[in-house]
């Protein structure tokens, strides 16, 4: 499983075409994942593979999904934005949310802050602002548990 996870472009096409050139030259994609914010930038995204995405709180407009939850052979992730769970102040709503729909990863955005934290047996992944040139991949270590890696443009 090689996940590539983004969120909050906001317009920021640039970034979003050097990660895409970026994480390919690392190996294929299985799928990626936008947790929203700049949901008008996924026009420029020439993929060749599955892409999951979810509204944020400035796709004004958008009819897109504010959730999804997303199986990947084992592994369930659950995606949102991530302004309706107040990650700003916390994740524990977040873990919450993902755990009541059996996920055992959370992929959110909002905050731009990049980084990652279990919360109550949830892997919380916030790939940070790609408006910031920060992205991530979400993975399987050897024992088949997920994990997380940060890139930065």
């Amino acid at each position: 499983m090689r996940l590539l996870l983004f969120s909050d472009s906001h317009g920021s096409v640039h970034h979003l075409l050097t990660m895409m050139s970026r994480a390919q030259r690392e190996g294929p994609v299985d799928a990626i994942l936008f947790a929203g914010d700049g949901i008008g930038d996924l026009a420029f995204l020439q993929a060749g593979c599955p892409v999951h995405a979810v509204r944020g709180n400035c796709d004004l407009g958008s009819s897109m999904e504010k959730e999804l939850l997303l199986n990947f052979g084992s592994q369930q992730v659950y995606l949102t934005h991530g302004h309706l769970h107040r990650v700003k102040h916390g994740l524990s709503l977040l873990a919450s949310d993902a755990l009541e729909r059996g996920a055992q990863v959370a992929v959110f955005g909002h905050s731009h802050q990049q980084g990652a934290a279990i919360k109550n047996g949830v892997l919380c992944v916030n790939p940070g602002a790609l408006s910031k040139g920060e992205y991530a991949m979400l993975l399987k270590d050897n024992n088949g548990q997920p994990e997380s890696r940060f890139y930065q443009l």
